[in-house]
């Protein structure tokens, strides 16, 4: 019996020994995979951008045809809406939304969308299209299994941001039109200039470069939000890209607002072009943004 018992325990020392040799071979490789994971150079990542729509018949036509053509493409990883998902003038009910949302959800890439005013503080009723972007929009890219993860603002959760090969992306909640309540508008820029100013100095070492996507082409309504916005990407350093929609029409501002590493570019609308395709780079490190909004295949 004491026979057995000690040959049972010369086994178990004997698969222990095995085991932690198996366990510390393990929890190299682990270590070696992680390391090397951290050590691998970040690649050029591709995304695309647009924004203003749908609004006219034209687009719930083009929409789907740019779809397809994305996905015969295959090299934007997602695609960046910059808001206004209808006309200025034009009702945003629960049919209107329920249909754009199922519109958006052909494209075979997580759409991440930011409000627009047209659909929210230039309506009738800007609380009741707050709800109804705030169901089908919001969370929208949460469907897609590809999506990367996404860090959302306490007290404002449509602020997003996440990281991905060394770049930094941020949607904000910043519009046009109509001021509909003062203190929120005030509210709303100060939580942006902060989360902007967090995302910034938590990612000061591991971003090369950032994108900051939102809806308005900013004007003296929103200098409580760029002020402070400027001075953040100024003590950056890093080139920033702010992109956004709003006027409808292809524009690139390079040392926007005298900042040598501050960028902006206003997409077309829907019915003007496809989505443009926007390349960050790291073998470019102080010019790593191209765009190619496909005339010919070549960048513009």
């Amino acid at each position: 019996m004491s026979g057995r018992r000690h040959a049972f325990c010369h086994v178990n020392v004997t698969g222990c020994l095995i085991l932690c040799l198996l366990f510390a071979g393990c929890a190299t490789a682990n270590s070696d995979s992680t390391a090397a994971a951290q050590a691998r150079a970040p690649q050029p990542l591709t995304f695309a951008a647009t924004g203003d729509g749908p609004r006219g018949k034209e687009d719930w036509t083009l929409l789907p045809e740019y779809f397809a053509a994305e996905k015969a493409d295959g090299r934007a990883r997602y695609l960046l809406h910059t808001g206004d998902l209808c006309k200025g003038s034009q009702l945003f009910d629960d049919k209107y939304s329920t249909a754009v949302a199922a519109l958006y959800r052909q494209s075979s890439m997580p759409v991440f969308f930011v409000v627009g005013d047209n659909e929210w503080n230039d309506q009738e009723d800007p609380e009741a299209a707050w709800t109804l972007w705030e169901r089908d929009f919001m969370h929208f890219f949460e469907a897609y299994p590809e999506t990367p993860k996404v860090a959302r603002q306490e007290g404002q959760p449509d602020n997003i941001a996440w990281m991905d090969e060394g770049v930094l992306f941020m949607g904000i909640n910043l519009v046009g039109g109509f001021m509909h309540d003062v203190e929120e508008w005030g509210y709303r820029h100060r939580a942006n200039a902060e989360w902007v100013a967090q995302n910034l100095t938590r990612h000061a070492d591991d971003a090369y470069a950032v994108v900051v996507f939102a809806q308005a082409s900013p004007n003296q309504k929103h200098q409580d939000f760029i002020e402070p916005f400027v001075a953040s990407v100024a003590a950056f350093g890093k080139p920033v890209l702010y992109l956004h929609g709003d006027g409808h029409r292809w524009q690139v501002e390079e040392g926007w607002k005298k900042k040598p590493n501050l960028t902006r570019v206003q997409v077309d609308q829907v019915s003007k072009a496809r989505p443009v395709y926007i390349t960050v780079s790291p073998e470019e490190p102080e010019h790593p943004f191209s765009y190619n909004r496909h005339q010919s295949g070549k960048d513009n």
